[in-house]
């Protein structure tokens, strides 16, 4: 998607980001409901719940800062 925001009219690529900002922090609750229910894993299982929800995070920190330069070019 990023990559060819280039090609499309702005306002589709406006929302094109925000479905995807959407299908991440989708991505987001279902690993908190699977976090929610495998309380009892190992510790290597919660180490990778807590990997997958610090790039979760990241990812939308970064696309909130990339919409807003997206936004104002062109």
């Amino acid at each position: 998607v990023i990559t060819n925001l280039n090609k499309i009219e702005k306002k589709e690529g406006l929302y094109l980001l925000e479905r995807l900002k959407e299908n991440i922090i989708a991505s987001l609750h279902s690993l908190e409901n699977y976090e929610t229910a495998y309380v009892g894993i190992p510790l290597g299982g919660k180490t990778i719940f807590e990997q997958q929800r610090l790039l979760y995070q990241a990812l939308l920190e970064w696309l909130d800062n990339f919409r807003s330069q997206y936004q104002e070019s062109r």
